[in-house]
């Protein structure tokens, strides 16, 4: 089997206590035939320098340097510059197993999967740790996955064939990117491989983007799902779109227990529940204890976030 090239996409943005051991584990990898695009996104401190410094070490890192877009327009950026028949994503804070792209490779091609998914474990150690647990395997279709309840809306953590991505963007500007994205890069896909292997170490980084506005109620995902549940609507796909549904009523009923959410917030929220969930109610695709769930939240909503929080 030939080696095909797989290009690994980074954004970098104020990350230089990071960016050396992200960097380091792409270096790293047991599978060779990649390449790695830098994204300095206008970084202040001294990550250009840095991603000049690996650029000139190893030819096969290529840096682009950009005026400050934000997160999506680095990605996108590097995704249109890509060469790679494969595409993975990595954050600057984060790092990979060494055996990341070998392993998503192997199944990729054992599966004839077109997006391959791991597990992945989050802290602030900077060795990837042993984790030793029986591997499992499961293969998806681009409605199983979804149904089945194995999606994940992050963009890294998978490997992707080419042509899933194809000429579908991030959008720039808006917060929880990834909600507008990933569903659509499942969809191009004829079939999905998700392993439990833990591959991708996710830095819990107090001065990342996300990590500054978690408690800042943002309601763009809103947006996210109802673009979501419109493409499906129009393609006939109606067990995806109920399911869509059925996922943003989960995600408001949760959203509601957030204390920060403003009295037009809260109105927000519950007037997209209550449309969403009026209807799916009876809808065969969403699974029985969810419709329970959503029936208890309509007329006892007071009960049932409080029974939420507590699980939670």
């Amino acid at each position: 089997m030939t080696e095909p090239l797989i290009t690994v996409i980074v954004p970098v943005y104020k990350v230089e206590k990071y960016l050396h051991n992200c960097v380091d584990s792409v270096i790293n990898q047991t599978y060779k035939n990649w390449e790695l695009i830098l994204v300095d996104d206008g970084s202040p401190d001294n990550c250009p320098q840095i991603c000049d410094d690996y650029a000139a070490k190893d030819r096969r890192i290529k840096v682009i340097h950009k005026a400050n877009g934000g997160v999506s327009s680095a990605r996108n950026m590097a995704i249109d510059n890509a060469q790679g028949e494969y595409v993975a994503f990595l954050d600057s804070d984060d790092f990979w197993h060494a055996d990341y792209l070998k392993i998503l490779l192997d199944l990729s091609v054992k599966y004839s999967a077109d997006i391959v998914q791991c597990s992945f474990i989050r802290g602030i150690e900077t060795v990837f740790p042993i984790i030793n647990k029986k591997v499992k395997v499961k293969s998806f279709d681009n409605h199983s996955i979804f149904l089945k309840g194995y999606s994940k809306i992050i963009v890294w953590g998978k490997l992707y064939k080419r042509f899933t991505i194809d000429d579908i963007r991030l959008p720039v500007g808006k917060y929880f990117e990834d909600d507008f994205t990933t569903w659509k890069w499942y969809y191009n896909a004829k079939k999905i491989a998700v392993t439990n292997q833990t591959l991708y170490y996710y830095t819990e980084n107090n001065q990342s983007v996300m990590a500054g506005h978690k408690n800042e109620p943002r309601l763009d995902f809103i947006e996210a799902y109802e673009e979501r549940i419109d493409f499906f609507n129009t393609k006939g796909e109606k067990d995806l779109e109920d399911y869509s549904r059925g996922h943003l009523c989960k995600a408001m009923l949760l959203t509601s227990n957030n204390p920060m959410l403003s009295e037009e917030q809260n109105e927000i929220v519950s007037r997209t529940f209550i449309n969403n969930w009026s209807l799916i109610k009876f809808s065969r695709f969403i699974p029985l204890h969810l419709r329970l769930l959503f029936f208890m939240y309509r007329f006892f909503p007071k009960m049932t976030k409080r029974l939420v929080s507590i699980v939670r």
